[in-house]
């Protein structure tokens, strides 16, 4: 019975490492597609005649849905239409799960929406994107 057990457990302490290589295999990937997303969707926003775009983005592996996820942060800066917005996308499906718009000049919400959920703030808007940015 004891060599059982040992055996049991010596296969369990095995799985552990090609587990977490498989992990960071997903999330190497995930951060390629990501990088990839952002290229071929923002790269455009660079500048125009009289406003500027900042862009940057982050993105996360998430194991418990098994998707990559992408947000990513805008700011138009300049005389038309300064804006902040945050989007969250699926970096592999382009689904779009997530968009904040902050009209900076009037200091009003513009859009703030999760899935099917609205929002009423910036925190509101993290609170509810958080759970696709852990695990």
């Amino acid at each position: 019975m004891k060599k059982i057990l040992l055996i049991v457990l010596f296969l369990c302490f095995l799985s552990v490492p090609v587990y977490a290589q498989s992990t960071l295999a997903l999330q190497e990937k995930c951060a390629e597609g990501a990088k990839n997303f952002f290229k071929q969707h923002y790269t455009a926003y660079n500048k125009g005649e009289d406003f500027e775009v900042i862009t940057q983005y982050t993105n996360h592996y998430n194991k418990k849905l098994d998707r990559c996820f992408i947000r990513v942060e805008l700011l138009r800066t300049g005389k038309s239409q300064p804006k902040r917005m945050i989007f969250l996308y699926d970096a592999f499906e382009g689904e779009e799960y997530g968009w904040f718009c902050f009209d900076l000049e009037k200091e009003t919400i513009f859009v703030c929406y999760v899935k099917n959920e609205n929002c009423n703030s910036l925190g509101e808007f993290d609170k509810l994107i958080r759970p696709y940015l852990e695990e």
